[in-house]
């Protein structure tokens, strides 16, 4: 494959470097140099550090301008003080890229974010790249080799050096890594720079990484769709899913909606893998660098304890896995081989097989369970030491995955990792889990991801802002009529109305539209009006208008008084189906966002919501709305009819429209509620606040 980011090539494959910083000139030079062949192989490398000197052999020139051709990069460690000197001379020099190793700046408050930006825009001048500050040199430290050679490897990219530094010393356990990159300040160069070099990198299968956020959201886009067309799963832990909302907002979206569960949404438009702690990122990782996608999602499990049997079934379909049951033929050639009263279905317990039976019987079990056509994964538990039984059941395991095309997992819960049936499962390059639950859960966003790479790779590519997109801010809320009229431009369904001004005029309309009318206060200062008790329900005549009017002008008065005769919306009311909300927030790195959710006005009591940045495709809207825990209320619960879940996808869709068209300015949206009902949806009630001037 063609490398794509050959900036980031060349950043990583220097011709030259020069370290640039004080150096020890008191230390063994064997062991100060010791490590560079370790890190630099074969590139040359200059030290640089006033005034000039030798250290043993090599040369300390004081100026990166005397170092001779050729050199690329600059690894700087030297104080604030003389730090944009050095980077200005690298820049005069010729260099390529410099990576900062020098901490502080942004993390110290505005005076170190100014220092940064100085450092940046300098090297920019020259046409540099920067790595940092706050980075170091891990990137080029190589790797360990596969303990099996046909293990993928992963590439890592993390925000933290030390977490890095402790995912990447998994190697003892099975996992390969082409290259670990820790990002530091990320003033120039950023994660998802990293991630889509990794994307076009012949020698990594998976990209993993450890993350506390994202600057730029078209930058992370354009990444994590470089690694869906080249088929490389993403599997990220993001640190910040308790992250409380940053500001306060007009709208029960902009209340929902924080930068975490934007974040989420585009994770899941783009298949990248979720995980929750540093476990689970190493053996998820490495489940996809070592497991081909298999022909189907059935799982078979087999152990020698019915106890860890049952536990496994149970947690494999707390997780979403599917356990087909064995065939009546499969079970009955089984039950030839071990006792009949054990259970063969699925799970397959063997009792005392490992105690009584042959090699050949054993294999036996083997061979039936893989050639069953239901399965297409075999997962296999190593729950306890025993001496003797754990080796056999390690041998059959082996030399089952050598003889078959079934894909085989083993679940090793045993704390004796120093074991050597450990060691050769390890040895062997099969995927390794230290739980059940973290195989599972693996396994199903496995699956997952291989169901939905299609779907991720067609999405259409994005055009919007990158970084400094600016923030959500309050704009101005446009009242009834200017809503109407924006919302009818992209066909939404809401409910028919009129603006009143006069007892009159509402009951006019009310005959137009159809009793029973529900009458609201139009006060733009108060979108939630029913709060205020500025809206009244069910008014079935035209003296139960004309009374309705003039009582919410006196509860209008009462609430504002410094609001004369304000005007009233008279609108059908809306009968039966279920209540949803379709929502449009700003997150500052994405853009805008859509929220779908069920609850009305107990919205922000259930937070029973899905989130998905702009642009949304068809794709989005259905997941969105098959996601949300209460979906089967759509689907018709307890006699009542299914809701017509086809025209709420329209509105979705609709709303996307709307939010994502830059000339509409919206700030924030709700349609809340809009009615779903057997044939058809309705919007009842709605909120879109702009920084544009609607004409």
């Amino acid at each position: 494959m063609a490398q794509a980011r050959e900036d980031i090539h060349r950043l990583l494959h220097p011709r030259g470097v020069a370290l640039i910083g004080p150096v020890d000139r008191n230390a063994d030079p064997a062991f100060a140099l010791s490590g560079q062949s370790r890190r630099w192989g074969s590139t040359a490398v200059h030290l640089v550090d006033e005034p000039a000197g030798m250290l043993g052999e090599q040369v300390i020139h004081a100026r990166v301008a005397d170092v001779p051709d050729p050199v690329d990069l600059a690894v700087v460690a030297v104080d604030h003080a003389r730090l944009l000197d050095v980077v200005q001379q690298c820049g005069e020099r010729g260099l390529s890229n410099v990576i900062i190793s020098s901490s502080g700046f942004a993390g110290l408050g505005d005076e170190g974010a100014a220092r940064e930006l100085e450092l940046v825009e300098c090297a920019r001048r020259y046409g540099m790249r920067v790595m940092g500050p706050n980075a170091n040199a891990n990137a080029f430290d190589a790797m360990p080799p596969p303990i099996n050679p046909g293990t993928g490897k992963i590439g890592l990219v993390t925000h933290s050096g030390h977490l890095g530094r402790l995912i990447a010393q998994a190697g003892p356990h099975g996992v390969a890594f082409s290259r670990w990159i820790p990002t530091g300040n990320e003033a120039d160069l950023e994660a998802s720079d990293f991630i889509e070099y990794l994307a076009y990198d012949a020698d990594t299968a998976v990209i993993a990484g450890y993350f506390e956020g994202f600057r730029d959201g078209a930058k992370l886009r354009r990444a994590l769709a470089a690694a869906a067309q080249q088929g490389k799963p993403v599997v990220l832990l993001k640190v910040g899913r308790q992250e409380a909302a940053a500001r306060m907002a007009q709208s029960h979206t902009a209340h929902l909606v924080g930068s975490d569960a934007a974040i989420d949404g585009l994770f899941k438009q783009y298949g990248v893998i979720r995980v929750e702690d540093i476990d689970e990122l190493i053996e998820s990782a490495a489940l996809h660098a070592k497991l081909r996608p298999p022909p189907g999602v059935g799982v078979g499990l087999y152990g020698i304890s019915g106890g860890a049997v049952a536990l496994m079934a149970e947690l494999a379909q707390a997780h979403g896995v599917t356990l087909p049951v064995l065939s009546t033929e499969t079970q009955d050639a089984l039950h030839q081989v071990v006792a009949p009263y054990l259970g063969v279905s699925n799970p397959v317990d063997n009792g005392n097989l490992y105690r009584t039976g042959t090699a050949e019987m054993r294999a036996r079990v083997f061979d039936l369970i893989g050639a069953d056509s239901g399965v297409s994964v075999l997962v296999c538990a190593l729950t306890g030491v025993i001496r003797g039984i754990t080796d056999d059941f390690t041998n059959d395991i082996l030399d089952f995955a050598a003889r078959s095309d079934k894909p085989v997992i083993v679940i090793w819960n045993s704390w004796d990792l120093g074991a050597p049936a450990y060691q050769r499962i390890v040895a062997s390059g099969l995927p390794v889990f230290r739980s059940f639950r973290g195989c599972f859960q693996a396994l199903t966003a496995f699956f997952r991801y291989h169901q939905r790479l299609e779907a991720v790779r067609a999405r259409p590519a994005f055009n919007g802002p990158g970084a400094g997109h600016p923030p959500a801010t309050t704009g101005r809320i446009l009242d009834p009529e200017e809503s109407a009229t924006l919302q009818r431009q992209y066909h939404l369904p809401i409910a028919d109305q009129g603006t009143a001004r006069s007892a009159d005029d509402a009951a006019a309309i009310a005959r137009r539209v159809g009793f029973p009318v529900v009458l609201k206060v139009a006060l733009e200062d108060f979108p939630h009006k029913s709060d205020a008790g500025l809206v009244q329900l069910g008014l079935d005549s035209e003296a139960a208008v004309a009374a309705a009017f003039e009582d919410l002008r006196g509860r209008a008065g009462t609430v504002a008084p410094d609001v004369r005769e304000p005007p009233v919306l008279v609108q059908r009311q809306v009968a039966g189906g279920v209540e949803v909300i379709v929502g449009v927030t700003r997150d500052p790195a994405l853009g805008p966002v859509i929220l779908v959710g069920l609850g009305g006005i107990l919205t922000e009591v259930l937070q029973d919501v899905s989130v998905r940045p702009l642009p949304i495709t068809e794709f989005d809207a259905a997941e969105m709305v098959r996601e949300l825990r209460g979906f089967a209320i759509l689907e018709g619960v307890r006699g009542s009819p299914p809701s017509d879940i086809a025209s709420l996808y329209a509105v979705i869709l609709a709303v996307g429209a709307l939010a994502g068209e830059p000339a509409n300015g919206v700030v924030e949206l709700d349609l809340n509620p809009v009615m779903v009902g057997a044939s058809g949806a309705t919007v009842v009630d709605s909120l879109i606040s702009t920084d544009t001037v609607i004409p």
